[in-house]
């Protein structure tokens, strides 16, 4: 087992720079997960809000009550140069100047260049306010047509417009997922991204000193013959990757308060056949022994790619048919497929045959990718 001893000496003095990739995406992939469940929970948002009122009528005062409801109220003088310094420095996310003649162009039902704002273009909450704002003048305009007067038009506008309605997030507690928490989901999701990141700078260090010419020729005079030196080699790269596998499973069994049922089993089972998938691309590129750099550069291609392609990063059911199509011939596609079908998202339903397909797809690319690194192998030993 010389070729074993070998490589675990080598592992152990790369495994310093090892230990830092992997803590790092370690706490890539926790960050990934808890950002990713945060998505599904909504909070209500109060803006602060500046209003400047030129016509000072009951009408506008009716107005700036509707405005500053729900929302904080910014003092600001009436000069550019003053409201522009606010918006840009965000001491208010959105100004109000009402217009003089605002309450006369109201009574008579003109409801254009009423007045103008101040807000960040790049402002979700600014265009939502806008949104608000337009509504409520629509029902003002409504209610007047009705034959009330614009105060009393605009009391009853703000009723409607106050009116909550009860609003239920889809989330995994309101799908009977309680066995399969959000946070496990996305920890497990984004782990497809981690796990062949984390090889390809962890494992293929080590790999391309074992490919090195000197070792490579003192093994090839050894009495080791060709196939018991491929399968030490396999050994030592197998080892490592349970290890890692551990670890990555370890911390996803930590996010789900230790609950362990069929769905972790089964997730568990899934991130295994694709870190075994993860390992042969490691071993791929390893084979043709890549400078450092290019190293980092085929991990940050292979890893982003696979990710964005494959529904890692924008959910599958988000993704145009073109990149779906071509996604389904990547590895990882399959695996964030079978977790959807485990957490019940992106229009997936929990079926174990389904599951077990998608497991059958990953098995097939692992046994082809072990294929073509020992084939190159081969070739390289056969040149050497």
């Amino acid at each position: 087992m010389q070729v074993f001893k070998t490589f675990l000496k080598v592992l152990k003095k790369k495994l310093p720079n090892a230990l830092i990739f992997i803590g790092v995406f370690m706490a890539i992939a926790i960050a990934m997960a808890n950002s990713g469940a945060e998505t599904a929970k909504y909070e209500d948002y109060e803006m602060k809000i500046g209003i400047i009122d030129r016509d000072n009528s009951k009408e506008s005062k009716a107005l700036s009550e509707f405005v500053l409801d729900g929302n904080k109220p910014v003092d600001i003088a009436d000069d550019e140069d003053e409201i522009l310094d606010a918006v840009y420095y965000e001491r208010a996310g959105y100004i109000l100047i009402i217009k003089e003649g605002f309450g006369e162009k109201l009574k008579n039902g003109d409801l254009n260049d009423l007045f103008e704002n101040y807000k960040l273009p790049s402002s979700v909450y600014g265009t939502l306010f806008d949104n608000r704002l337009d509504s409520y003048l629509n029902s003002v305009g409504a209610y007047m047509s009705s034959g009330l007067e614009p105060t009393e038009a605009m009391s009853k506008a703000q009723e409607a417009m106050n009116v909550e309605t009860k609003v239920t997030m889809k989330n995994f507690e309101d799908t009977g997922n309680d066995d399969y928490s959000e946070n496990f989901s996305y920890y497990y999701k984004y782990l497809a991204y981690i796990l062949i990141s984390v090889l390809i700078t962890a494992l293929c260090p080590v790999l391309l000193i074992m490919n090195r010419k000197e070792i490579k020729a003192r093994t090839i005079c050894s009495s080791i013959t060709a196939s018991s030196q491929t399968f030490q080699i396999f050994l030592g790269s197998g080892g490592f990757v349970l290890i890692i596998w551990i670890f990555f499973a370890a911390a996803g069994y930590i996010l789900t308060d230790g609950i362990m049922n069929q769905k972790v089993l089964l997730a568990m089972l899934n991130s295994f056949i694709f870190i075994i998938i993860a390992a042969g691309i490691a071993m791929l590129i390893a084979a043709f022994e890549p400078s450092s750099n290019v190293l980092n550069m085929i991990a940050n291609v292979v890893g982003l790619g696979m990710s964005f392609l494959c529904g890692v990063f924008v959910p599958q059911d988000l993704l145009a048919e073109g990149v779906l199509t071509a996604g389904k011939f990547l590895p990882a596609y399959w695996y964030v497929k079978a977790n959807n079908m485990l957490a019940g998202t992106c229009g997936e339903v929990f079926s174990k045959s389904e599951i077990f397909k998608c497991f059958g797809v990953e098995v097939l690319y692992a046994v082809a990718l072990f294929a073509v690194v020992m084939l190159v192998m081969r070739v390289k030993r056969k040149e050497a």
